[in-house]
């Protein structure tokens, strides 16, 4: 296998969600590198497989609408289902393969399902760009379990594409803390994503977008985190 080194797991995905209108350069910075044309110019298949209720299809609106803020042109980003309707060297031809949230356990069973596993693991070794957001970025991991210090079986065993477990939206989690695990236990926060390789991650964070939650005054979904979009 040779190297590759275009995985991008993020949190939340590419804009502040306490501020809709605020990219994170750091994490937008390397996605551009990873896509390596401008992005007017590039092909997104877009997969919101996991988004299986009303909020997490808000949420894969959402960042449907930041790729486009980022100026992926709409006609060049193709939502798809894993429903079959597009053949593996159709998928193959795309430049970006970008996973929203939802239900993990939902997605990871539709892509072996479909076993589209496969086809993940040949675009990415091709050098092709994986992006994922929660749901995403956790079937990145050896086991969607894996934070939670459960067996590896082999229902829930994922892609493998970073040697680590992954908490998301550990902005949301007070108290948490990493875990002695058999792998790193990588907290995420919105405002963090991984910058995964054949070699390796690094950790990509925009210090100026973090934020501290007054938990008296928990931040409410659509009001003050993921604001409906205008």
């Amino acid at each position: 296998m040779s190297a590759w080194q275009n995985v991008l797991l993020t949190d939340s995905g590419f804009f502040d969600p306490f501020d809709l209108k605020r990219p994170l350069a750091p994490i937008v910075e390397r996605f551009a590198q990873m896509v390596g044309k401008p992005f007017s110019q590039a092909r997104v298949l877009f997969v919101p497989a996991a988004a299986c209720d009303e909020e997490s299809r808000q949420l894969a609106d959402i960042l449907q609408w930041e790729l486009e803020k980022l100026s992926f042109l709409p006609e060049h980003i193709t939502a798809y289902e894993l429903d079959g309707s597009l053949s593996d060297k159709e998928v193959l031809d795309f430049d970006v393969m970008f996973f929203t949230g939802g239900w993990c356990e939902h997605l990871l069973k539709l892509i072996k399902q479909t076993h589209f596993n496969e086809l993940i693991q040949k675009f990415v070794f091709s050098n092709k760009v994986y992006v994922g957001v929660s749901a995403g970025s956790v079937i990145a991991t050896p086991n969607i379990m894996g934070c939670f210090g459960g067996a590896e079986s082999e229902e829930t065993s994922s892609l493998g594409l970073i040697p680590a477990y992954i908490d998301c939206h550990c902005d949301l989690k007070p108290g948490l803390t990493a875990k002695r695990l058999p792998l790193p236990h990588i907290l995420l926060h919105f405002n963090q994503a991984l910058a995964v390789s054949s070699g390796g991650f690094q950790l990509l964070e925009d210090r100026e977008a973090r934020h501290t939650i007054d938990w008296t005054y928990p931040p409410r979904f659509g009001v003050e985190v993921f604001r409906p979009i205008d």
